[in-house]
């Protein structure tokens, strides 16, 4: 759907704005030039990573429909992994000659980071922006896990389900709600997405508008704030897809912006934050800004053409997800079919009864 792609590329451009104009001279990694007026502005680019979240739940739908769990897993760590682990290295090597004290990594951090969940282990993130991974990781362990016990078809009609779970926990025990994985938080935008999906495919129907309603009333607050009707706008816009015409808009360079969003995303942040630091200064700031938009634009097109895009590379990455990833999920679902198998077999039967034997030699 080309109005998602594009809806894709305005998040990224949202959270480059924030981090840019705004949070670097925040936090101090960019020290070298202050706040300009748009920084009241670009302190909002922030919500772009809420839209991520929604867009990926959006199409967690098609990304499920007709999929083994190995299809599935393999399928998403293609999506995910290769692009990530050469803008790791590619920020590892800024960081090293650019980093300094405020954005050097060490060598236990880097090995962490290759797992995208380092905060698991003990380890900072390389780059701010990798937080947001964890939570993609953690909602497509889910689902996998949902694939893998066959209930695969079942995820658009949980989606409500879980929503209204999750808006009773934001109402009966406050202090759980976003405190651990699934239960509030960002995971209400992942099922509000599924949910808005879910209407665009099927239609419309009472469950879903209570799911719909359950994510938007914790994500609301019940406040009218900037923020809340800047998140209501958000939500507005993925819900608007539920309008035939808008789905079937024809935009041009569509697949180009899907496709550098998450490269642009992986490399913004942290190698410009270095960049910005090193060469700008309050007189210089605005072509200083300019050119480091374009390298970081550069460099992201540069990833998907050869990592992403790239046959030799796509075969090589997909071999090796498959031959080790894939293997040990078709392990996994081994084990959960034969354990079906085992449980519905009858009381007493013995196994040549219950199931053929395989013959040996």
């Amino acid at each position: 759907m080309e109005i998602i792609d594009y809806l894709r590329l305005i998040a990224a451009v949202s959270v480059m704005g924030f981090h840019y104009l705004y949070n670097g001279i925040e936090n101090g990694k960019i020290g070298s030039i202050t706040h300009e007026p748009i920084a009241q502005i670009a302190q909002y680019g922030y919500l772009g990573v809420n839209l991520f979240f929604m867009i990926s739940g959006y199409v967690i739908v098609a990304s499920v429909r007709g999929k083994t769990a190995r299809q599935f897993a393999v399928g998403r760590a293609l999506r995910l992994y290769p692009a990530f682990w050469v803008a790791l290295a590619v920020t590892v090597v800024f960081s090293l000659v650019l980093g300094g004290e405020r954005m050097g990594v060490t060598a236990q951090q880097v090995l962490a980071n290759i797992t995208m969940v380092p905060t698991l282990l003990g380890q900072p993130f390389v780059d701010g922006v990798y937080w947001t991974l964890l939570y993609e990781l953690r909602f497509y362990v889910m689902v996998f896990v949902l694939v893998l016990l066959g209930q695969g078809h079942r995820i658009t009609a949980l989606m409500p389900a879980w929503a209204l779970l999750m808006c009773y926990i934001w109402m009966a025990a406050p202090e759980l709600s976003g405190a651990a994985p699934y239960l509030g938080g960002y995971y209400l935008w992942f099922a509000a997405g599924a949910i808005i999906s879910s209407i665009a495919d099927s239609g419309w129907s009472a469950y879903k508008v209570a799911g719909l309603v359950a994510a938007y009333v914790p994500i609301s607050h019940l406040e009218l704030t900037t923020t809340t009707m800047l998140k209501t706008l958000v939500f507005l816009t993925i819900l608007a897809t539920v309008i035939p015409r808008v789905r079937t808009l024809h935009l041009p360079g569509a697949a180009t912006a899907g496709a550098l969003t998450y490269p642009v995303y992986l490399l913004h942040a942290h190698i410009g934050y270095m960049l910005l630091d090193t060469f700008a200064t309050e007189s210089t700031k605005w072509p200083v800004y300019a050119a480091v938009t374009v390298f970081v634009l550069a460099l992201a097109y540069a990833l998907h053409v050869v990592v992403e895009r790239h046959p030799i590379s796509r075969r090589f990455w997909k071999w090796l997800l498959d031959g080790t990833l894939g293997r040990i999920v078709a392990l996994m679902q081994w084990v959960v079919d034969r354990a079906g198998s085992l449980e519905t077999r009858p009381r007493g039967t013995r196994p040549e009864e219950g199931a053929p034997v395989p013959s040996h030699p």
